[in-house]
């Protein structure tokens, strides 16, 4: 009897033991699960202000470009100079500053119409867009182009009547998962991803050319910072000018940018291009609002941060800013 109450109290000892050896691994796997998850949340923060480092520092070369050509912005000023990789302690941090005013801004398709007459007539933004899209190689469209340019319109405009060839509530809300048309200004252009007609690849190709500057209706573009690559924006602003002759006017500007518009006006006129006082209203050799991407790499973690910046009477304001992915 006590020969076996022994080998009963040895199999409790052995059970006790077991147990706590279980309980001891799973409390240890769950103290490295959590020190790996504060190491990387540490790993993460770093990056993000690694980040926030590489904005101010964008920041003080806007101002000091500014400060140093106030009445001009171009490709040669140092904001201009992108992905040059800067290293930081235990890691890299890089950037790309691009200029929004370089880009057609589809919040101006819901400025003013600017011309009077027919019920159809828009404004310059609107025609841009459309004459983008008319002339994108290989546009993999499911709607017209029209329909496109006019879907835009809809989406920005006040009203929820549908123009022309576009679409409002009643399209959105027949949907599968209905949503109501945004009626106001964009904050990002991945908005369109959930317009009528925008698909992932018809994205792809418009994305070169257009922007979204947050809260601002006003469409100038600066003819010093737009690129070669960029040639059908100006093509599609004025009339008369074709693709070719907006890249040979891109490829004769100055290094440092033309010194005023009149000096472009010259260069257009001699490639065929019609220009009217509507034309000195939408171009323009200085800008004020910049995006900047910028990657921080710190222990084999990566962060990207995407900011709109806004240079105002001296001073730099962060307009928005988006964390992770590419915009």
């Amino acid at each position: 009897m006590i020969k076996k109450q022994h080998g009963a109290a040895l199999i409790i000892v052995l059970f006790i033991v077991a147990l706590a050896a279980t309980v001891a691994a799973e409390m240890a796997g769950n103290l490295m699960v959590q020190v790996q998850r504060a190491q990387n949340i540490q790993t993460h923060q770093q990056a993000k202000w690694y980040s926030y480092g590489a904005e101010e520092l964008v920041k003080k070369v806007l101002l000091e470009s500014k400060k140093e050509e106030p009445e001009k912005v171009h490709l040669g000023q140092p904001w201009a100079l992108s992905d040059v990789p800067y290293p930081v302690d235990h890691g890299t941090l890089s950037g790309e500053v691009t200029d929004l005013q370089a880009c057609l801004n589809l919040n101006a398709l819901r400025a003013e119409k600017k011309q009077s007459g027919s019920v159809d007539d828009t404004n310059p933004a609107h025609k841009a867009l459309l004459s983008l899209l008319n002339n994108i190689e290989d546009l993999p469209v499911e709607e017209s182009e029209e329909a496109l340019a006019d879907s835009v319109y809809d989406w920005l405009d006040e009203d929820s009547i549908t123009f022309r060839s576009g679409a409002e509530e009643d399209e959105y809300m027949s949907r599968t998962t209905p949503y109501l048309s945004a009626n106001n200004l964009m904050a990002s252009e991945s908005e369109l991803r959930v317009i009528k007609g925008f698909n992932p690849l018809v994205m792809e190709k418009l994305l070169p050319y257009v922007c979204v500057i947050p809260g601002n209706t006003e469409l100038k573009i600066n003819v010093n910072t737009i690129k070669t690559e960029q040639a059908l924006l100006l093509s599609g602003l004025l009339e008369g000018l074709s693709a070719s002759g907006a890249e040979a006017i891109i490829a004769a500007r100055p290094e440092k940018g033309f010194d005023n518009v009149e000096d472009f006006f010259v260069e257009a006129r001699d490639q065929g291009a019609k220009v009217d006082k509507q034309s000195n209203e939408l171009f323009t050799v200085n800008s004020n609002y910049f995006k900047l991407r910028a990657k921080a790499l710190f222990d084999d973690r990566r962060f990207s941060m995407t900011s709109i910046i806004q240079i105002n009477q001296g001073q730099a304001t962060i307009l928005a800013r988006k964390f992770g992915g590419v915009q």
